[in-house]
């Protein structure tokens, strides 16, 4: 079996997209349909090839009463064939809560993704495969083009979601997946919902398809995943640009995310739309009910709203015009002081670092709350190379002029240092006007304090009373780096 085909095939998947690695304990999704029992039975072949461990889970969602208990039977002894454990569990999407706010096509995804992340946290799966292939893309990306979807909607299902949900049938067609179970005899049972063509998706798949195959282009599935493809390398580039523009200029206030709205526009207009998305994504978790129109009246505020107004988006998220020109995007109840007011301190806590003990020592920090990580050496003197590059991502002090530990915030009214190579202090306001910070930008600035005093402006200047001398014997070299603060696309 190893050498089947079929098999091979979905291993060079596997091996393409980098989706398992030695050791992970894989979560299979198992329906009872072909594709799942495919993918699972590929699986099984695989695992000692792979070093992988496999295990079952099977969510009945309470639609078909008659059939449904029978399917999960089937799973079960599927897995008792096979020496697989099995994890099972019955819901009923009929008398859900939520019936109203989402299609039953989405409550039903819901609820299996919900199961499956509860399952893989309490049992320690580290990833999770379904059974995803070719033609579900290729229908998924046709349904998508009916409702006017962008790029990422066009872009269809990606291989591996959150590094975790993998889609190792990503390169099969339905076609090949029923040859393979036929030649293995394998056995497997239909949810004949499947061809209820009451839903857009079935009449897709047993209507349209094949219509354009016949008729149009027979191989319709491979060119519909090539450009599916294509869509999704340039919106992922273009979604990492959008992160690398609201990361220079979005800031918090209070419970608000404000974008000033001058930087906004100089950002081309694909950007433009991203990064809103991608802000409203960080503030909301999702971007669920969120529509291209919503995203075209947020421009339009921004290009001719009047101070003060603001809009209404689903979810109780409020958009607001400042007259500070600063969008300011807000989630529900946040108390009208925090989304009027205005201060220049910012609210977050003061991050102590403590200095690495010895003299070879170095450590590493990740200081979350104003997303970046500090690496911080102690070196001697006479290994440091070039130490004029000290007020850059990297900074180079002398270390008996300081005493542990350090402290990071932003920028505070009035705050002073001097700057390298000056006799008097400045003010770090005035220094950053004269290096040509823009104003949205200097909110963001963080500094580097040592008993609060400003020792570095992370990424521009150190305090001259700091640096390197001919009298320093002890040197501490700190490198940092921002994390990116907002959400990947969802």
């Amino acid at each position: 079996m190893q050498n089947h085909p079929f098999i091979r095939s979905v291993e060079k998947t596997i091996q393409h997209f980098s989706m398992l690695q030695s050791g992970d304990a894989v979560l299979v999704a198992v329906s009872g349909g072909p594709d799942s029992v495919a993918l699972l039975h590929t699986l099984v072949v695989l695992q000692s090839r792979l070093h992988i461990r496999l295990a079952v889970a099977h969510l009945n969602h309470g639609l078909r009463p008659k059939t449904a208990g029978a399917d999960a039977e089937f799973v079960a002894d599927l897995c008792r064939k096979q020496g697989l454990r099995c994890h099972l569990k019955s819901v009923d999407l009929n008398t859900d809560q939520t019936a109203g706010r989402s299609s039953l096509e989405e409550r039903a995804r819901q609820a299996r993704y919900d199961f499956f992340d509860t399952i893989a946290q309490k049992n320690g799966y580290t990833k999770c495969a379904l059974g995803h292939h070719a033609n579900d893309n290729a229908e998924l990306i046709l349904m998508n083009l009916f409702r006017g979807s962008g790029p990422l909607g066009l872009a269809g299902i990606p291989p591996i979601r959150d590094g975790r949900i993998i889609r190792p049938l990503f390169h099969q067609t339905r076609q090949q997946i029923h040859e393979f179970l036929e030649t293995c005899n394998l056995e497997f049972v239909l949810d004949e919902s499947n061809r209820d063509t009451r839903f857009l998706r079935n009449r897709i798949r047993h209507e349209l398809l094949p219509d354009l195959l016949q008729d149009y282009n027979p191989n319709l599935v491979d060119t519909l995943n090539r450009t599916a493809d294509v869509l999704r390398s340039e919106h992922e580039f273009m979604w990492q640009s959008a992160q690398q523009a609201l990361d220079r200029m979005a800031f918090k206030q209070g419970a608000a995310l404000c974008l000033p709205i001058t930087s906004l526009g100089r950002l081309h207009k694909a950007l433009q739309r991203r990064a809103i998305r991608l802000a409203l994504a960080t503030l909301k978790g999702d971007l669920r009910k969120i529509t291209f129109g919503h995203i075209d009246s947020i421009l339009q505020l921004c290009r001719r709203g009047q101070t003060g107004q603001s809009l209404n988006l689903p979810d109780g998220i409020l958009i607001q015009r400042h007259p500070q020109d600063e969008l300011r995007l807000l989630k529900p109840r946040v108390p009208s002081h925090e989304a009027t007011g205005r201060s220049e301190s910012n609210d977050l806590p003061l991050s102590k670092v403590s200095l690495p003990l010895s003299n070879s020592g170095s450590a590493d920090f990740q200081i979350n709350a104003l997303h970046i990580t500090l690496t911080c050496q102690h070196l001697p003197v006479d290994s440091v190379d070039d130490p004029s590059c000290t007020g850059q991502n990297t900074a180079y002090f002398d270390m008996d002029q300081l005493t542990s530990p350090l402290g990071l915030r932003h920028v505070l009214p009035g705050d002073r240092f001097r700057p390298l190579g000056m006799i008097g202090t400045q003010k770090v306001k005035d220094f950053l006007i004269n290096i040509k910070i823009p104003r949205e930008e200097r909110r963001r600035i963080l500094v580097l304090l040592n008993q609060n005093r400003i020792i570095w402006i992370l990424g521009h200047r150190i305090d001259d009373r700091v640096k390197i001398t001919q009298q320093t014997r002890n040197v501490l070299k700190i490198n940092y780096n921002r994390i990116p603060r907002f959400c990947k696309p969802p």
